[in-house]
């Protein structure tokens, strides 16, 4: 019962990167060219800023390269890639114990959107980097500056929930600038009542690099109840946080060599790309205890009409490597991303094990209310 009703309210947060595989393809998982960040410009109170150079999506090598080091402190270990030189010559990563205390208040949210609901943090162990609070002052560059996007979740044509995908702004992680990506999930009234679920996720992707400083899934979904958090330590070479369901917290670790992208993350990397039909993007993805290489597909282009609107879209498709969250091995995640400098995702469409599930978007703002923070 869980499996299949979560399905309809966790592509929220899932998205892109919904699967992650029990045996991952062995495929090397370094980045083997760069991938430039977005220039500034300018930005304005009713548009997010517009790239003026497209960045380069990464590409894999049968034959790995000695193993990039992101952010770090001084180390032999030399970094291989433009990305991960420039980000060791800018500023060295604070290693986090996995002793850091998870925090009792987590950085206040606000509604946006009329009648929109707010998850309760009581009783949820939330990353610690959920403490920390947007700078409301800070300028935003990214396709998706100053975004925030209303989304109902449809199981067929019966309207199941709806969804939020927030970009709540930038804050400082290890001295750098990273987004505060958050999704919520909220089942619908009728399905309350049977099931009732209270998803959250964050993630804290550098603002400059994008790559994943880390993430934190919360998931409350009728009797099933888990809490989960990853911090990347770029300078100790490792992952570490907790899980923790109905039991004391367990601790997680693994190795670390590369920038990894999480869950969350991977939609914004993908969208902070130039997307041109027949293109594989390969990146590293690091979810529940497993990193592995994501390769999404670009597919074709087609327009799309939501409650939001129409729009002329991108279609790309990860490639689904296992059993998933909610996707059975070999079913078909498709996601809609407007053919502009935005690259907004306006619908997801996934198979189940009995028909599909499908996010479409209902409003969307871009635009910088103090509220927003």
């Amino acid at each position: 019962m869980r499996k299949t009703n979560s399905s309809l309210l966790f592509l929220s947060a899932v998205l892109l990167a919904a699967c992650h595989a029990a045996q991952p393809a062995a495929v090397p998982a370094a980045f083997t060219t760069p991938a430039p960040v977005l220039s500034p410009s300018t930005q304005t109170q009713t548009a997010a800023a517009t790239p003026t150079a497209a960045p380069v999506p990464p590409a894999t090598s049968q034959t790995a390269p000695a193993r990039p080091v992101p952010p770090a402190q001084p180390t032999s270990r030399q970094p291989s890639t433009p990305m991960a030189a420039a980000s060791a010559e800018r500023s060295p990563s604070v290693a986090m114990s996995t002793a850091t205390p998870v925090p009792a208040l987590p950085a206040a949210d606000q509604a946006v959107f009329k009648d929109e609901k707010l998850i309760d943090f009581t009783g949820r162990a939330l990353h610690p980097y959920a403490a920390l609070v947007p700078d409301p002052a800070a300028r935003q560059q990214a396709p998706w500056a100053y975004e925030q996007l209303k989304y109902g979740i449809y199981y067929s044509f019966v309207k199941a929930g709806t969804a939020y995908i927030r970009n709540r702004g930038l804050v400082s992680v290890n001295g750098r600038a990273a987004y505060l990506l958050q999704t919520t999930a909220f089942s619908a009234p009728v399905i309350d009542a049977v099931f009732k679920v209270r998803d959250v996720n964050q993630s804290w992707l550098d603002a400059k690099d994008f790559y994943s400083w880390g993430y934190g899934q919360s998931v409350r979904e009728g009797s099933y109840r888990r809490d989960e958090w990853l911090s990347f330590d770029y300078a100790g070479h490792k992952y570490h946080g907790q899980v923790q369901k109905k039991e004391a917290p367990r601790p997680i670790e693994g190795a670390l060599e590369i920038p990894v992208l999480d869950m969350l993350s991977s939609l914004y990397y993908v969208r902070a790309q130039k997307l041109s039909i027949g293109q594989d993007i390969v990146f590293d993805i690091v979810n529940r205890e497993k990193q592995y290489p994501l390769v999404v597909k670009v597919l074709k282009k087609e327009r799309v009409k939501t409650a939001a609107g129409s729009f002329d879209c991108v279609v790309v498709e990860p490639q689904i490597r296992g059993e998933g969250i909610f996707v059975s091995k070999g079913k078909s995640l498709k996601v809609w991303l407007t053919d502009d400098e935005y690259k907004m995702p306006v619908k997801m469409k996934v198979e189940v094990f009995i028909g599909s599930v499908s996010a479409e978007l209902l409003e969307f703002k871009r635009q910088a209310p103090a509220n927003i923070l």
